[in-house]
């Protein structure tokens, strides 16, 4: 069944070397890939999102995935995006739930999921039996949507990982939050960065410009996919023709043009 409900402290607390860890790493390429390792030893997931969940359409602001299929989140995404956010039943009793006291933490099953194509085309399809979200809301008010997948090949969430994700969800959403924020770069806008790195490489096309505006914003590969309506491959391939106009190798190369 779906089921919403609000944390709480617990008497057995985790032990907090992985959000050290991950703490330590806000900021970095490696955050997203590093995220689901960090998580692992107390909740067991292939696959996570952060979504923005804008009145119109949703929003993806981070992904990452352990899965063997990488285009796993893109495929999930994509499919959610165009229409099946609209179908999506605990969102929808999340925000019906008293939002005074912060973060809420949700759970559902795919057996649960009333609306057949959005049960057969994302969770089905693609293996998925159940996830697990936190939702809060950022600075403007709009809902952000924090998502844990489980995969049929290592079973259901147990009770405890369940209990774990309680409790580490408020954390957990303000250092994605931190990260996020610390991967934009602040001295510049949108226009002064394209301006920037026209300057660097005059020959780059618009498509390249794209990518790698959304990559300085701290954006994933696959968000990037989903918001260009792309594979991820193209992006990567996008991605490195304009790395190589730039003379760079990685993102961080990027965010130091920024500051010259």
């Amino acid at each position: 069944m779906i089921s919403v409900w609000k944390p709480f402290a617990h008497t057995v607390q985790p032990e907090l070397q992985g959000l050290v860890d991950l703490t330590s790493i806000m900021g970095s390429d490696r955050f997203s890939s590093s995220l689901l390792d960090c998580l692992g030893r107390w909740v067991q997931s292939q696959h996570f999102s952060v979504l923005r969940m804008d009145k119109r359409q949703p929003q993806m602001l981070l992904a990452g995935t352990l899965h063997r299929d990488p285009d796993l989140v893109w495929r999930c995404w994509q499919a959610y995006a165009r229409q099946f956010h609209q179908h999506d039943e605990l969102y929808s009793q999340m925000l019906k739930t008293d939002q005074s006291r912060g973060a809420l933490v949700g759970h559902l099953l795919a057996e649960d999921i009333e609306f057949a194509p959005y049960r057969q085309d994302i969770y089905l399809r693609n293996g998925m039996t159940e996830r697990l979200s936190g939702l809060t809301w950022d600075d403007q008010q709009n809902p952000v949507f924090f998502n844990l997948y489980r995969h049929k090949e290592i079973g259901y969430f147990s009770d405890r990982e369940i209990a774990a994700f309680e409790q580490l969800t408020p954390a957990l959403i303000q250092i994605v939050r931190g990260h996020m924020a610390l991967s934009s770069p602040r001295r510049s806008n949108a226009n002064e960065q394209r301006s920037r790195l026209v300057r660097h490489a005059p020959t780059l096309t618009t498509k390249e410009l794209e990518v790698c505006e959304r990559l300085l914003q701290g954006m994933t590969h696959a968000g990037i996919a989903a918001q260009l309506n792309v594979k991820e491959t193209t992006v990567k391939t996008y991605r490195n023709r304009a790395f190589a106009r730039l003379g760079i190798n990685f993102r961080s190369q990027l965010f130091a043009l920024m500051q010259e």
